[in-house]
């Protein structure tokens, strides 16, 4: 059993407890971490994408509006800037894209520079709608670590920062 702080077992604990029990030469502390870790993990992007269908939209499209949003005037950026910051193929963003110009949340047009280039930008709607849905997301994320002090969650995110993982 690891130097746990909490009573009550949980379904982690379940899991890790039968490997130590079954492989008692192997340390399963980073794998009740990484456990740990993918649990919070689903268990955020459930929450998230119940509150993101309020909007009508996924996360995928709440990522890309927040992406512009927090860009800064004129809201705007490549294709490529936004390719860089979301783990999804062209593809996949070509698809998000039509969607959310169809819901008329951005618009898209040529370059000024490199006509090869397609720049998106946040419409009046979208800014509408992404303010509104980050707002609710902040208040959403404050209330998950609402049991954490400030000094806790910045231990944390330290912590996190340290797991780099490629991007696909």
């Amino acid at each position: 059993m690891t130097g746990r702080q909490h009573d009550a077992k949980d379904m982690v604990d379940e899991v890790v407890d039968g490997f130590a029990a079954e492989l008692p030469r192997i340390d399963s502390l980073r794998l009740e971490t990484v456990c740990r870790l993918i649990v919070a993990g689903r268990g955020l992007e459930q929450k998230a994408a119940g509150m993101l269908k309020r909007f009508g939209f996924n996360y995928t499209d709440f990522d890309v509006l927040g992406m512009l949003r927090s860009s800064g005037p004129p809201y705007e950026l490549t294709v490529a800037e936004i390719l860089k910051f979301t783990m999804i193929t062209s593809g996949a963003m070509t698809t998000c894209l039509d969607r959310l110009e169809g819901a008329g949340m951005i618009g898209r047009r040529v370059g000024d520079q490199d006509r090869r280039v397609r720049v998106v930008s946040l419409t009046d709607k979208g800014m509408e709608v992404i303010e509104e849905a980050l707002v609710m997301r902040f208040d959403e994320a404050n209330g998950v670590l609402s049991d954490l002090t400030r000094e806790e969650i910045e231990t944390l995110n330290g912590v996190l920062r340290r797991l780099r993982f490629e991007t696909p």
